[in-house]
């Protein structure tokens, strides 16, 4: 019987960046998440740091917009059972001034993309996706490393992503998970989870996972 496929489609977060060092936690979520689902499933990671939905930072050599990847992602790693998508911390940058609906419009977007293409050409037609909002910037994000890169419109507007992206969820047809409900940014940069927060996120996954 061939392994059911789990896509994991993020930014930092998904690549398990440790906000103590700034290198990469071994007990990344889609780590652990393999761990929960065992022999039956195959865990697919796609994390990427800096990683947005649609928009394009000049200071990232073009390189990180996934609405440009998500195709071809799809295409490398066909067939995929489940993908789910955690994005949209990146997105919240000050020097894109998005407010969460307008964040929420291009997750919209990707997912009604993402879904034509695998409609036609997925060799797994039924595949789900499952839409994780990330947890929100912590308060202090402003006292941190990443101040540089986002100000109080950015912590604000973090907080209201779950509602939108439920919404998209919604109109979608797509599952829906809040990782706010379970995890929270570190006290050390107010953007990245701790290696807790990974295993309590991989378990909140899995557990949705578990009733699709």
């Amino acid at each position: 019987m061939a392994k059911k496929r789990i896509l994991c489609f993020g930014d930092s977060n998904t690549w398990g960046y440790d906000p103590a060092t700034g290198m990469r936690f071994e007990g990344r979520w889609p780590r652990v998440l393999a761990e929960l689902a065992g022999p039956d499933y195959e865990i697919v990671e796609e994390g990427q740091n800096g990683r947005t939905i649609a928009l394009e930072d000049p200071w990232e050599w073009g390189t990180k917009r996934g609405l440009d990847y998500c195709l071809p992602m799809i295409e490398s790693h066909k067939p995929l059972d489940i993908i789910v998508i955690m994005l949209g911390s990146n997105d919240l940058k000050r020097k894109f001034s998005l407010p969460a609906p307008d964040i929420a419009g291009s997750l919209m977007t990707m997912i009604e993309k993402m879904t034509a293409h695998l409609k036609f050409y997925n060799q797994t037609p039924d595949t789900k996706i499952l839409i994780v909002a990330p947890p929100p910037l912590g308060d202090n994000v402003l006292s941190t490393d990443f101040a540089p890169f986002f100000n109080e419109y950015s912590v604000e507007q973090s907080k209201l992503l779950a509602q939108w992206y439920s919404y998209v969820a919604d109109r979608c047809g797509t599952e829906f998970l809040d990782a706010g409900q379970f995890v929270k940014a570190s006290d050390i940069d107010c953007l990245h989870m701790t290696e807790d927060g990974h295993k309590v996120l991989a378990k909140a996954v899995w557990d949705k996972i578990e009733t699709l």
